[in-house]
């Protein structure tokens, strides 16, 4: 059953992201009909993500106190009324509109299916598990671009983003007939994991405070960042820099996601192998985001150099295929060392800060395209020029903190047993 209820979670990061994609692909005949600009689009964009932030936040809390069953079905037909409403859009505000509904909905998708794959899978399984599941993301941002892009040249901007709501509360239809939990409960391999505890929510300060948790922050906005340049951009880029067709562009946008997603599974696996050999985060997780983080800043440097189309694909494609890796491993390495009952609370908090990527990365590219005049491949690079230097930070920021993160030894847990005991002696005096 597991299997099951992660091919419904992977099911849903598809939807999530082709909804997400959908925008980027119909740019042309959207910009085109609503007469909108570079920067009006961008902001279009941003709108989205300002509402995604705040959607994460308030959404994602909701774990801490109801199924997160029913909020999966309850954000999926959330969904379905903001995409419907395509049929109506005339002007930008009416478009912005429908993005800020959907990107409030679609918030906190990933805290809530983060809190339901820990119901079903242990911390030495999840590195494969949320691979899985969010190369969904990967699916709907890539492979599903030749059915959107078919969808939007055949049938319409609107009608395609109707279609997919429609599919969005087939899903919540279905999942209704899921079990919530598995009939025995998971056990864990590694005892000492924050994962295996439960605090009081007053403490949740203290666990986003960590240097941890801070350093997941940073790479969930990183992820965000290029995320949605990805998702507003990178089809433009591909047609009006590169000089594709849209319908090659739409097949190289799937190559790249089937590449992705066999490398985020891979790299998934091989960080579950690491973990359990070790039982270090430093070994496993830390040493995989950092060697990922390099190749992708080359990669994304060499695009601004090469003159050659073949060159600047590839290129690209392999800084694209290892930010699909940022996500699974930074979701997994979650629900490993946050307390469980504050799994969907600090999620949507970290989502709340990568959101921020969401709101200002789109439009500070499209000012720079628009800054850039008729050069607009020049503008294009200066944008590519902050996603290396984000990923260079980044990089920075994981060496800086890695001695503050958590390992599952047995001298570990037994300073976690002294610090929470403590804890229960200063609730005590309190």
């Amino acid at each position: 059953m597991r299997w099951v209820i992660l091919g419904f979670l992977f099911l849903l990061s598809v939807l999530n992201y082709t909804d997400k994609s959908v925008l980027g692909l119909a740019a042309e005949p959207i910009m085109s009909e609503l007469n909108l600009s570079y920067d009006q689009f961008g902001l279009v964009g941003s709108s989205f993500f300002a509402a995604y932030a705040v959607g994460s936040l308030v959404l994602g809390t909701l774990t801490y106190r109801f199924n997160s069953k029913y909020l999966l079905m309850m954000i999926a037909s959330g969904w379905t009324v903001a995409l419907a409403s395509a049929y109506f859009v005339e002007t930008l505000t009416q478009l912005i509109l429908l993005r800020v509904v959907l990107g409030f909905f679609e918030g906190s998708t990933l805290s809530m299916c983060l809190v339901h794959l820990a119901r079903w899978f242990t911390s030495s399984q999840r590195g494969l598990a949320t691979a899985i599941m969010t190369s969904g993301t990967t699916v709907g941002t890539y492979l599903a671009a030749p059915l959107l892009v078919a969808g939007i040249t055949n049938l319409g901007w609107q009608h395609t983003f109707a279609m997919l709501g429609i599919a969005s509360f087939v899903w919540a239809v279905f999942f209704f007939f899921m079990r919530d939990e598995p009939k025995q409960p998971l056990v864990e391999d590694v005892k000492s994991l924050a994962s295996n505890k439960e605090v009081p929510f007053k403490h949740i300060l203290k666990v986003l405070i960590s240097p941890y948790v801070l350093s997941i922050f940073v790479i969930g906005f990183v992820s965000m960042w290029i995320t949605t340049w990805v998702l507003t951009w990178a089809p433009t880029y591909l047609t009006q820099i590169v000089g594709l067709e849209p319908k090659s562009m739409s097949l190289i946008f799937a190559g790249m996601g089937i590449t992705g997603t066999v490398f985020a599974i891979c790299a998934g696996k091989f960080t579950d192998y690491l973990f359990k050999k070790n039982k270090s985060l430093i070994k496993s997780y830390d040493r995989v985001l950092v060697t990922v983080l390099l190749v992708g800043a080359a990669s994304y440097a060499m695009t601004t150099v090469v003159s050659s189309p073949v060159l600047a694909c590839v290129f690209l494609g392999v800084g694209l295929i290892m930010n699909t890796s940022l996500l699974p491993l930074n979701s997994a390495i979650q629900t490993i060392v946050i307390p469980k009952n504050l799994v969907g609370s600090v999620t949507g908090f970290s989502l709340f800060i990568a959101s921020m990527a969401g709101i200002i990365g789109p439009w500070i590219t499209g000012y720079l395209i628009t800054l850039a005049g008729d050069d607009v491949r020049a503008g294009f690079n200066s944008g590519v020029v902050v996603i290396v230097s984000l990923y260079v930070v980044t990089v920075i920021v994981l060496l800086a903190t890695r001695k503050f993160k958590i390992t599952a030894t047995e001298k570990e847990d037994a300073s976690r047993a002294a610090e929470e005991e403590q804890m229960n002696l200063d609730v005590a005096v309190e």
